[in-house]
């Protein structure tokens, strides 16, 4: 299993309001598709983790802000995510 299905699962378990997507590209094979979206349910936002193989280190990007993160194993990325959301009863 990949570091971003890790990500993904534990997201979807422990947060069902956030959904992930895979960057469709034009070319596969050839464009990098290695971005995932999360969104939430509640929030405008858009939290973006980008690695070209699924696996850490993870740059983190917030819609919401110009920052970059790198999360450096799947805990961080999830923590990253759930914290870009601000969501209710989560550690953030």
């Amino acid at each position: 299993m990949r570091d971003i299905d890790a990500i993904i699962q534990e997201l979807q378990a422990s947060y069902p309001e956030i959904s992930a997507e895979r960057l469709n590209v034009l070319h596969p094979g050839a464009d990098d598709d290695g971005v995932w979206f999360f969104r939430h349910s509640q929030s405008n936002l858009e939290i973006q983790l980008e690695s070209s193989t699924g696996n850490a280190p993870f740059l983190v990007e917030n819609s919401g802000s110009g920052d970059r993160f790198y999360a450096s194993n799947v805990q961080q990325a999830v923590a990253m995510v759930v914290a870009g959301f601000v969501v209710p009863g989560s550690a953030a």
